[in-house]
């Protein structure tokens, strides 16, 4: 026993002039761990007891969870670092030169992190929102502070990184609320009963479950085209994952219903006229298009 005791208060190395002994070590290992537990501990409190008062997103409530963990981690790396009686007010030369060196090769990883930042404390975009940056469109399914995962309506994960959303056009179709507006156009042939088409579009539109009805769906005479009388339909839904399901049946219903009622849908067509050539009537035909064919 005494020599385990002599071995634990023999001196090591020197730290600043004081010697370390593995009780020392012990020791500082010891108040590491232990505030490792309380900041663990911590966090879990500040989960169970505050979350629940304070009106926090999902986002804001895993960055508030972080900074507590991460505060009361980094006193205890303190509180051992300066048991050992260590001033740690030499490191701040040789941190200072290692920021710009970090500074200058993680810009990418530094410009994430605050960009991430940024989206939590402003409250840009939230967990569940459906949004559209860099051609990616989709559900946000987590934020964290360097990068946010996005599952397209393809059903693939994407993880896009936080500076890209600040630096892009991001599209957030969900912010205020789950109301999404649907377009599209639908032509009918020249010489149509303009009223006829408005009703069969609008009762159409109306019937379908996930239309809502107030704001009320609306169609319009948008353009003569060369083929065609176009008519647009606007209708809102409050689920975004209905968009495309939605737009499919209402056009397959509006569809038939315009068969019923007479109504034909046309489609481009061009005249190709035939001329003889010179050599006379039995000579080779030469054909000609006055058109974009």
């Amino acid at each position: 026993m005494g020599g385990i005791i002599r071995f634990l208060n023999t001196p090591i190395t020197t730290v600043q002039g004081s010697s370390l002994t593995p009780v020392d070590l012990l020791i500082t290992v010891g108040i590491v761990l232990l505030f490792y537990i309380l900041a663990r501990v911590g966090a879990r409190q500040f989960q169970n007891r505050l979350e629940g008062r304070l009106k926090l997103t999902a986002t804001n409530r895993r960055l508030l969870r972080s900074t507590v963990f991460l505060s009361i981690l980094f006193a205890g790396v303190y509180t051992s670092l300066s048991s050992l009686g260590i001033n740690l007010s030499i490191f701040l030369v040789p941190l200072g030169a290692l920021s710009i060196g970090l500074g200058l090769g993680l810009q990418n990883l530094a410009s994430n992190y605050i960009a991430g930042l940024v989206l939590m404390t402003e409250g840009t975009i939230r967990d569940g929102d459906v949004i559209e940056v860099d051609g990616i469109r989709g559900t946000v399914q987590e934020m964290s502070l360097r990068t946010t995962v996005v599952k397209t309506f393809s059903n693939t994960e994407v993880i896009v990184p936080n500076s890209l959303m600040v630096s892009q056009r991001l599209d957030n179709w969900t912010k205020s609320d789950q109301i999404l507006r649907i377009e599209s156009q639908i032509g009918v042939a020249y010489g149509t009963d303009i009223s006829v088409v408005h009703e069969i579009l609008h009762s159409h539109i109306a019937a379908h479950s996930a239309v809502l009805s107030k704001p009320e769906p609306r169609t319009f005479l948008v353009e003569f085209a060369d083929s065609a009388l176009l008519f647009r339909i606007q209708y809102w839904i409050d689920d975004p994952s209905q968009r495309l399901s939605s737009l499919s049946e209402i056009l397959e219903a509006i569809y038939c219903g315009l068969q019923e009622r007479g109504v034909s849908i046309p489609f481009p067509q061009r005249d190709v006229w035939l001329k003889g050539d010179s050599f006379g009537q039995n000579g080779p035909l030469v054909s000609t298009a006055n058109s974009d064919l």
